[in-house]
């Protein structure tokens, strides 16, 4: 939560067994957050998981990924700056990815790209 309240940023990784409560520690730190005011974005790489997660989303629908990233050289989510969606991920606190490894790898290297690209737009 430091790192939320003092707006350092990062990416955290939370690794561990299944049945420890990754989950649940997740969902508690979204409220948190939205409990705040604040935007907490909650996506993961599977169905199954984001319906895990309050509020959560695939992370295909909620960054409007393509879907034959694997086909695509340079995969491009389709969200501009000045979108709804671009404002939602520029002012987002946090961003949950549950699942991210499952994801693949050129599907993380796009939302960086697309992270830093949104957020220079300030």
């Amino acid at each position: 939560m430091n790192r939320i309240n003092n707006n350092t940023g990062g990416i955290i990784y939370l690794d561990a067994p299944g049945g420890t409560g990754k989950t649940f520690l997740i969902n508690l730190i979204l409220a948190e957050i939205r409990a705040e005011k604040h935007i907490a974005l909650a996506l993961a790489s599977s169905g199954i998981a984001a319906t895990l997660m309050e509020g959560g989303r695939t992370a295909h629908s909620a960054l409007q990924l393509p879907l034959n990233i694997a086909e695509q050289q340079f995969p491009v989510c389709k969200i501009s700056g000045t979108s709804g969606r671009g404002q939602l991920l520029k002012h987002a606190k946090i961003i949950f990815w549950d699942e991210c490894t499952m994801a693949h790898k050129k599907i993380t290297r796009s939302h960086g790209q697309n992270i830093t690209r949104i957020a220079k737009k300030l």
